[in-house]
């Protein structure tokens, strides 16, 4: 009898005891990539673990992609150190040019092919090519976090795509690469094929298939690049999806998951748009954007289209995107000074003439080392209006003294009828110089009398 007591004790004492349960080595599995750089086991319960998340509803709708939801709602904005550093790099700037702006040797007009025998001499104190080396100095001040650069207009033909190949080739060549340029296009976009080099059929579903493990911790860069296709200039293409009657689009989830991504593995994304500004796609691109860029060509419809744009981005509570937007108006044509005084008119500051260019033109990839000088000189001043734009917009943040002073409404009429107010200002604005050019002499008139904007 007290040897059956004595039994069921130690058998009670067995079952409380709560060290660690023995590993059974037939049932691990490797992992390579362990934190001291060898393989390290991954136990059964963690398998189960993360097969009880993958079968759960919840997560997945949250989460189809695997991504982690610590990636998803990781934010591109940085920390309070980094913007009181992109402060003092932008002050530093402004009191004095960088090392050599100045003084290095011209290597442009008379004087560069002086200083080709050995001399050197100085560019021209203002001149283009001290201008474009300041606009490079621009393009290399610090941006912390991962600024995401949508280059966007509705309108067909307006330019997106050589606009986001050459801010991305031009940020890729000044930063030092880790640029990646991503065809945002809801289905079969244009990007790859106006790219310098876009050998390998990667698309944005590749990047999705292996979204979870390029959201871990042991992953690397290098799983990244081997989706991305290299240019010459460093940066990196991200291409849509390039299948033939296919039925399947990218969606916000898709893009969620894309962005969740390349956010870990890279330092700035330029985003190329499609043509439906209602796509799921689209819209979440402009939701996400740190800066928005929309090129212009002088055409009519191109230029009421971008300003529907902008009007719809604010009413959708992002004022202050739509206000800080670049526009990259190609053309020098007579119309040129004419729809430069209605942008402005309409609201609209921050615009940079670029001129007309064959190779961007002709529907060919596009090499930077191809294109003539006026041309390069442009859109480096394009993608240094950027780089300015995304570093004031974190360098006013949380400063000690803030103004909050509103003026007054710039519309008589009522708050309804201001609700496209760039496509109304530009109608008036171009009303009113119709009607001055016939008449000799331009009148006052309310904001909407007469107003037929045509559209």
């Amino acid at each position: 009898m007290n040897n059956e007591v004595e039994t069921n004790a130690d058998a009670a004492e067995r079952d409380d005891y709560s060290a660690e349960q023995p590993v059974d080595l037939r049932r691990q599995r490797l992992r390579v990539g362990s934190d001291d750089g060898g393989t390290s086991i991954v136990g059964e319960t963690d398998h189960l673990g993360s097969c009880q998340a993958e079968s759960d509803p919840m997560q997945q709708d949250r989460d189809p992609y695997g991504v982690g939801e610590e990636n998803l709602a990781g934010s591109s904005e940085p920390s309070a150190d980094e913007v009181a550093a992109v402060r003092e790099a932008r002050l530093a700037m402004l009191l004095k040019p960088a090392a050599g702006v100045h003084t290095d040797p011209a290597r442009w007009g008379w004087r560069g092919r002086v200083n080709a025998f050995g001399l050197r001499i100085r560019p021209r104190r203002r001149g283009d090519e001290v201008v474009y080396r300041q606009a490079v100095e621009r393009i290399r001040q610090p941006l912390p976090g991962t600024p995401v650069v949508v280059v966007a207009n509705p309108k067909g033909g307006s330019g997106k795509t050589p606009a986001t190949v050459l801010l991305s080739a031009l940020f890729g060549r000044h930063r030092g690469g880790r640029v990646v340029a991503w065809d945002a296009h809801e289905a079969c976009g244009s990007l790859a094929a106006r790219a310098a080099s876009c050998a390998s059929q990667h698309t944005v579903w590749d990047v999705l298939g292996h979204a979870r493990e390029l959201c871990t911790a042991n992953a690397d860069a290098s799983g990244l690049a081997r989706f991305l296709q290299r240019q010459p200039t460093l940066d990196e293409i991200l291409a849509s999806d390039q299948t033939p009657g296919g039925s399947i689009c990218i969606g916000r989830d898709e893009c969620a998951a894309i962005l969740a991504v390349l956010r870990r593995h890279r330092e700035m994304v330029v985003v190329d748009t499609g043509t439906n500004d209602r796509a799921e796609a689209f819209r979440w691109a402009v939701a996400n954007a740190t800066q928005l860029v929309v090129p212009i060509i002088e055409r009519r419809d191109v230029i009421v289209s971008a300003l529907r744009l902008l009007d719809g981005i604010a009413e959708d509570g992002h004022e202050d995107l739509a206000a800080r937007t670049v526009i990259a108006l190609c053309g020098v044509g007579p119309k040129h000074a004419k729809i430069v005084a209605t942008l402005v008119a309409a609201g609209i500051t921050r615009i940079v003439a670029v001129p007309f260019d064959p190779v961007l033109a002709g529907g060919e990839r596009i090499v930077l080392t191809r294109m003539g000088r006026a041309s390069v000189r442009a859109w480096t001043e394009v993608a240094a209006t950027v780089a300015d734009t995304v570093a004031e917009t974190l360098a006013t943040r949380h400063l000690p003294m803030e103004t909050r002073f509103v003026p007054d409404a710039r519309w008589a009429a009522g708050a309804d009828d201001a609700t496209h107010q760039r496509l109304l200002a530009y109608a008036l604005h171009e009303g009113q110089l119709s009607r001055g050019r016939n008449a000799g002499t331009t009148t006052a008139r309310g904001p909407f009398d007469e107003l037929d904007p045509g559209w």
